[in-house]
């Protein structure tokens, strides 16, 4: 699913870029992510925001915090 798309990106981001830290710089647009996950613009910034009001994570700028990494790796399906 788009969800699992994305929380496979982020996850993914954060082991590559950030060295597993929950805090990191993502240096993409919405769209440019879609186009990595195949989903449109729109499905990003709506799923951002449902994982922001999910407590998932929090984003400003191009600064995303993970807030809850087993959420996101449930949601993720990395989690048995």
């Amino acid at each position: 699913t788009a969800s699992e798309k994305l929380s496979r990106l982020l996850l993914s981001w954060s082991a590559s870029h950030a060295r597993g830290q929950d805090r990191f710089q993502i240096g993409l647009t919405h769209e440019e992510i879609g186009e990595m996950i195949g989903v449109t613009r729109e499905t990003v910034t709506r799923l951002l925001s449902e994982f922001k009001n999910r407590q998932l994570l929090t984003v400003k700028g191009a600064t995303v915090t993970i807030r809850n990494r087993t959420g996101l790796e449930n949601l993720a399906g990395t989690l048995a």
